[in-house]
């Protein structure tokens, strides 16, 4: 994909850091309240699912956009931070296989595993300097020069034989780029080690040890003196640390636990299978005593209003951008862009002014607008499956639909759009878009239910191995996950049918989303609901328990499933309480747990799934 393809389609969702900084600074809506702690000095765990923003986050702070946001010089601004991102390219793509093989001893393979994350982050670091295209006189060129034997004179402490390293580059970015290619070389050497260990176990390592306190400290406190620089903290922006193994996810949290706020702060992405919490020594890192911790999916699985009002700008700002960048004015107000179907809005409003009618006499809620909120699009939804069997005519277009079915992550809501917008273009033949149909947002939105529970279900089988390693780092069997997987799409398609039973009742609150386990959950039952979140099926909540006396776990299906089995986008509040057997029965027998959802009728209770216990 191109820097200009979202000038062809403005909701082209591009990869953060690809992105120019224009385009991140222009498109980029502050996710959350917490985000501007979120720039303050201070180690951070951000978590979220696949989709959710973190990357964008981490995008927006880096130095070219910062400049952008705050008007500045680099060297005003308030904090100078470097991505290091592991997934496509982290160390672990093409390393540290020894770790693994147990052919060192764990001490010396802490050690080696430091070396390489530390050389790793040093490379990125140096190579994002000498992209900045710094200017200046002579003065910044000996300084730089200075800075460049100060790096030498470091390595050569940790063992590295660069004595013979000559300076060449002659610019201050060249310099930056000089320094980039020492340590590209370092991570290559302990690459090559690698692969000879595996052939040969006696190989010993001769090679430099570089760390934290030994390295990239001193480097980092050096860099601030630099005049072009700001001397201010040091952000190191990792993105997918999830990817890291066992003991290089135990290394970054010894960095952390070390407290170096003042001077280097991390901040750490995760899509939550982070291996572990523990530092070398053993000690556990906690929040917020070491790091301060913002879980995405709960902000907005908690706080839809908010994210209603982030997409709203996130579609304003794409549109005002498109349409400057190609000339010609177009609808930028999300409702009018993405228009309901009139037809359908227009028959729930009658319902709801039949529900606002029969309050007096039949009414449920302690107001008439209880009443309109809780059943008129279940009233419809259940009207369409009757007798003429036509549930699929139900509607998913409109801007307030789109929003509830992206089910509180960015990328699934400006996907879909994308989508929509190419077949508007197709449709209206002129190449120009003043809005989507009803009726293509509504196909749109179906297509992507299915796929999301057949083509891309599927796909997480060929995922990288990595993502499915255990917290000791060793890769788990195709027939493990397998299993895994097929308990997981049971557990999904039997609580879909549950929710749609429960829509379709006479109960008092019918719309459903959300599940918690009265009492205990067995290993085996949350592995597979862990497994879920981590591949966003599922948004993993709190609430009060049922007894009163502490807060249990909520899982919220995600509403891009809505289409899928027919249910009203919009239901949030409603859950049911399930027991562990309900659900491991689930897992492998989903069509008796729906039968019996089904033939409870109106009597469904929240209590009485507790059937097979």
């Amino acid at each position: 994909m191109t820097h200009s393809s979202i000038q062809h389609n403005p909701f082209k969702v591009l990869t953060p850091e690809h992105m120019r900084a224009d385009e991140a600074h222009s498109l980029f809506v502050e996710p959350f309240t917490e985000f501007q702690k979120l720039c303050e000095p201070g180690h951070a765990m951000l978590h979220g699912p696949r989709g959710s923003g973190k990357s964008m986050i981490f995008r927006y702070l880096l130095a070219d956009c910062q400049r952008l946001a705050r008007q500045v010089g680099v060297q005003d601004l308030q904090f100078l931070a470097f991505l290091v991102s592991i997934k496509n390219t982290g160390p672990t793509a093409s390393l540290i296989e020894f770790t693994e093989a147990r052919k060192f001893n764990p001490n010396a393979s802490f050690v080696l595993n430091e070396h390489v994350l530390t050389i790793y982050v040093a490379s990125k670091m140096y190579k994002a300097l000498g992209a900045l295209d710094i200017g200046g006189g002579p003065e910044w060129l000996d300084v730089t020069k200075s800075y460049f034997h100060t790096v030498k004179k470091l390595l050569i402490e940790c063992g590295a034989e660069v004595r013979d390293c000559t300076l060449e580059a002659q610019s201050v970015s060249g310099i930056f780029q000089q320094i980039t290619e020492i340590f590209d070389e370092l991570y290559r050497e302990v690459g090559h080690f690698a692969k000879r260990l595996a052939i040969d176990s006696v190989n010993r390592y001769t090679g430099p040890l570089c760390g934290y306190h030994e390295f990239l400290v001193p480097a980092i406190d050096a860099l601030r003196k630099l005049p072009f620089l700001p001397d201010a903290p040091t952000y190191l922006l990792v993105d997918d640390a999830d990817y890291l193994n066992s003991h290089q996810t135990k290394v970054l949290n010894s960095w952390i636990s070390t407290r170096t706020i003042e001077t280097i702060s991390i901040k750490v992405s995760t899509q939550f299978r982070y291996k572990s919490f523990s530092t070398i020594s053993g000690f556990r890192i906690e929040s917020p005593h070491d790091f301060h911790e913002v879980n995405i999916a709960h902000l907005y699985t908690t706080d839809r209003g908010q994210y209603t009002k982030r997409i709203r700008e996130v579609v304003r700002r794409r549109l005002e951008w498109w349409s400057k960048k190609n000339s010609y004015a177009i609808e930028v107000e999300p409702d009018k862009f993405f228009p309901p179907n009139e037809k359908q809005e227009a028959q729930i409003r009658e319902i709801e002014e039949q529900l606002r009618t029969a309050f007096k006499d039949t009414g449920r809620g302690y107001r008439s607008s209880d009443d309109v909120t809780r059943y008129a699009r279940p009233n419809y939804i259940r009207a369409l499956g009757g007798p003429s069997k036509s549930t699929s005519n139900y509607s998913y277009a409109g801007f307030s639909q789109l929003v509830h079915v992206s089910s509180g992550l960015v990328r699934y809501f400006l996907e879909a759009a994308a989508i929509m917008f190419d077949d508007q273009i197709i449709n209206d033949g002129d190449g120009t878009v003043r809005s989507i149909k009803d009726s293509i947002q509504d196909k749109v939105i179906r297509a992507e239910a299915d796929n999301l529970l057949g083509r891309d279900f599927d796909t997480i089988f060929s995922v990288d191995q990595r993502a499915w390693s255990d917290a000791t780092g060793e890769p788990a069997s195709r027939d493990d996950v397998a299993w895994k997987m097929k308990k997981l799409r049971n557990l999904i398609h039997a609580l879909g049918g549950v929710f749609y039973a429960r829509l379709i009742s006479d109960f008092t609150d019918r719309r459903v989303f959300s599940v918690s386990i009265s009492g205990e959950a067995s290993s085996g039952v949350k592995d597979i609901l862990d497994l879920g979140v981590q591949f966003g099926f599922f948004h993993r909540s709190m609430i009060g328990n049922k007894s009163g006396t502490g807060r249990s776990p909520l899982y919220v299906l995600t509403r891009r499933l809505a289409p899928f089995f027919k249910l009203d986008p919009s239901s949030f509040a409603g859950y049911l309480w399930v027991t562990d057997q309900t659900l491991r029965q689930a897992m492998v027998d989903p069509e008796s747990v729906i039968q019996w959802a089904k033939e409870q009728g109106a009597s469904l209770d929240i209590d009485q799934l507790s059937l097979f216990s």
